[in-house]
């Protein structure tokens, strides 16, 4: 009742909200949603780095960092060489004016989409995406990127919520997500190369139709 309720509230801006939860811009994008993004998505972003191995050496990249959490959780494991991709002009200029931000790491950020990885071949150890897939207009084009920049023997992790669960939130979500099924996601994975595709469901109060894909190189 209370989201149901919410979302009614919301519906008069129901698609700019969306616009900004696929790319924050200008000052709301910059200074509120890079905020909600980090907060909202704490729990899925948290699960989608569970059980991954990360050392000073581990080379990590995340694809559509938003507002940097997933990178930041991956410093605070050890991570050192971290780099992130974004479509977000303002989210990536907010983040490179805050050199202090991961103190003794080396950071690379760079405006891109998943289809167009502004990145060199085998790059990576670990590359994560949370809550992106939805904006991916060409599956197969986004996991071969993937694969592209992953090392032989590297891990991809990526969290989503389920096609059912954004239908759920359909007052924002028919707002240019796209409900791609789990089927297609993992289907999209093994057809570009990766192996060992997986999904695990998560089950948390908040992350409740939610999943991690896991696969390797």
């Amino acid at each position: 009742m209370r989201n149901a309720f919410l979302l009614r509230l919301l519906a008069p801006v129901s698609a700019v909200i969306a616009r900004q939860l696929a790319q924050p811009r200008g000052w709301f994008g910059r200074t509120v949603m890079t905020r909600v993004l980090n907060r909202g998505n704490r729990d899925l972003i948290e699960a989608t780095l569970e059980g991954v191995a990360l050392g000073h050496d581990s080379q990590l990249l995340d694809v559509g960092f938003g507002g940097g959490l997933l990178l930041e959780l991956a410093h605070g494991r050890g991570a050192r060489e971290l780099a992130g991709v974004d479509p977000s002009e303002d989210a990536v200029t907010r983040l490179r004016r805050r050199p202090e931000w991961l103190p003794g790491s080396r950071l690379r950020l760079e405006i891109g989409a998943v289809e167009s990885l502004p990145l060199p071949d085998t790059s990576f150890d670990v590359v994560a995406s949370t809550n992106t897939v939805y904006f991916w207009p060409d599956l197969g084009r986004a996991f071969r990127e993937l694969h592209r920049v992953l090392r032989p023997g590297g891990l991809l992790t990526i969290g989503f919520s389920g096609a059912e669960k954004l239908r759920s939130f359909g007052a924002i979500t028919r707002h240019g997500f796209r409900f791609h099924e789990n089927g297609a996601i993992v289907e999209a994975a093994s057809s570009a190369g990766f192996a060992g595709v997986r999904v695990i469901g998560l089950h948390g109060r908040v992350t409740e139709g939610d999943y991690v894909l896991r696969a390797s190189r």
